[in-house]
C-alpha cells in the first residue's frame, strides 16, 4: 500500500513539476531552433526534466532551473544527433532510392512520386507511376492512355531528367 501511495505522489509531483518547467523546455526547443515534430520533442524534454529532478543535488551549489536547462537541452542534442547519424547511416539518399526503385528491387508507393515528383508534369507522373511503380511496358501505358508509344517514351525521357536535377539539388 505504501508502494503505491509514493508512486502516485512522485507522479503527481512531476506532473506539476513538468507544467511549471513547460515554457522553459519549449524554450529550449526554440533556441535549438528545432522544427518539425514539437510534440515529440516536447516529449524528450519531458524525459530530460525527469532525469534532472532524480539525479539533482542541492548540495552542489546549483539552481534547479539551470540543472533542468542544461539536462534538458542535452536530452534534446542526444536525440538530434542520433537522428542524423540514423539518416547518414540506415536512409537511402534520393539517387539510391530512385535507382533501387527503377531497378524494381525496392518496395514502392505514390509516396515516392510525392516526394520527388513535385516538378513534373502530369504526363511525367503517368509514366513514373506506369513504368517504373507499376512495371508496365510503354506500349501498355500508352494504350491505357491513349497516347503514342513515342509520347510515352517522351514523358519518361523528361521525367527522368528533372529527376536527376531534383536529386542532384538534395545532395
Amino acid at each position: 500500500m505504501r508502494n503505491a501511495f509514493f508512486k502516485r505522489t512522485v507522479y503527481v509531483e512531476f506532473e506539476e513539476l513538468a507544467e511549471q518547467y513547460k515554457p522553459l523546455i519549449f524554450q529550449v526547443i526554440k533556441n535549438l531552433r528545432l522544427f518539425g515534430d514539437k510534440e515529440t520533442f516536447y516529449q524528450i524534454g519531458l524525459i530530460g526534466l525527469w532525469e534532472a529532478s532524480t539525479r539533482f543535488d542541492p548540495r552542489k551549489g546549483v539552481e534547479f532551473s539551470t540543472f533542468a536547462f542544461s539536462t534538458i537541452r542535452g536530452k534534446l542534442l542526444d536525440h538530434v544527433k542520433k537522428e542524423v547519424r540514423y539518416k547518414e547511416h540506415c536512409q537511402l539518399s534520393g539517387e539510391e532510392l530512385f535507382m533501387q526503385v527503377a531497378d524494381g528491387s525496392g518496395s514502392y508507393s505514390t509516396n515516392l512520386i510525392e516526394a520527388y515528383g513535385k516538378g513534373l508534369t502530369d504526363n511525367q507522373v503517368k509514366w513514373v507511376q506506369g513504368r517504373i511503380i507499376e512495371d508496365k511496358s510503354y506500349k501498355e501505358i500508352a494504350a491505357e492512355h491513349g497516347v503514342s508509344v513515342e509520347s510515352v517514351k517522351s514523358w519518361g525521357k523528361q521525367a527522368v531528367k528533372k529527376l536527376r536535377t531534383i536529386i542532384m539539388v538534395e545532395r
